[in-house]
């Protein structure tokens, strides 16, 4: 059994999942509700609408990684199956490997469905489809990605509750990480200093993923460096992470 059987299987199991529709249909409505709020701004229609849309996307996709991601091995255990799985000439490492490519295609068909709505919005408003939204969207879903990496490293060691709650720590950490480095400097404490220079460097440092403010903004100012350094900084860092998954889950004993 190699990894695409795996993936599928875990793709039929993620769409099946009550919880994703539901945060689906409340990312709809989000969507939609920033049609409603953009019409009490004052010239500003299309900024609203961009910055809830893909604020929406995100943070939906993000909890949805939560529900779905951090319940993938547990899952497994609980119905038995996991060990079913493991007597058969399949290797650990394409067991995570298939879960993580699993859950990145049930995300990618989330967000396609989201982003189509939201292009549907912008056209309805403005009669345009500017593509430069779909690089923010793209990097969204690269952090989405390596968000399922980290979910899935915690699993490994953790329940699903543990695992949900240490995966939003390091999503709200990741976000604010050069922030915590910078006040660690102004402290001017060697030991707090050393303490965030740890934090930033071991977490990832999610703002290189995040340039929503920047297609809204000021476009003029995204260039090819960002948006590919964002990329190949995700998908290092996700790579990184399955591996470490893959050395825990060696020497797991079920």
């Amino acid at each position: 059994m190699n990894i695409l059987p795996i993936a599928f299987n875990t793709y039929k199991e993620a769409i099946r999942d009550k919880v994703l529709y539901i945060i689906l249909l409340f990312s709809i409505f989000m969507i939609l509700g920033s049609l409603l709020l953009s019409t009490l701004s004052m010239g500003q229609v299309e900024k609203v609408i961009v910055d809830m849309g893909l604020a929406s996307i995100s943070i939906f996709g993000v909890l949805i990684t939560l529900f779905v991601g951090t319940n993938l091995l547990s899952k497994e255990i609980d119905k038995k199956t996991i060990y079913l799985l493991l007597t058969k000439p399949l290797r650990r490492s394409s067991f995570i490997i298939g879960k993580h490519l699993g859950l990145s295609i049930t995300l990618f068909v989330i967000v396609s469905i989201m982003t189509v709505l939201f292009y549907g919005l912008i056209y309805f408003v403005t009669s345009t489809t500017p593509a430069i939204y779909l690089q923010a969207i793209f990097l969204s879903y690269i952090e989405l990605t390596l968000l399922v990496a980290i979910a899935i490293l915690f699993s490994t060691i953790a329940s699903p509750v543990m695992s949900s709650i240490y995966t939003l720590a390091v999503y709200i950490i990741g976000h604010f990480s050069h922030d915590l480095l910078n006040f660690g400097e102004l402290s001017k404490n060697p030991t707090f200093i050393a303490v965030t220079k740890i934090i930033y460097y071991i977490l990832p440092d999610l703002e290189k993923l995040n340039i929503k403010n920047l297609v809204a903004y000021s476009p003029n100012s995204l260039n090819t460096e960002i948006f590919t350094g964002g990329i190949v900084y995700g998908l290092i860092y996700t790579s990184v992470l399955l591996v470490i998954s893959i050395f825990i889950f060696e020497f797991k004993e079920f």
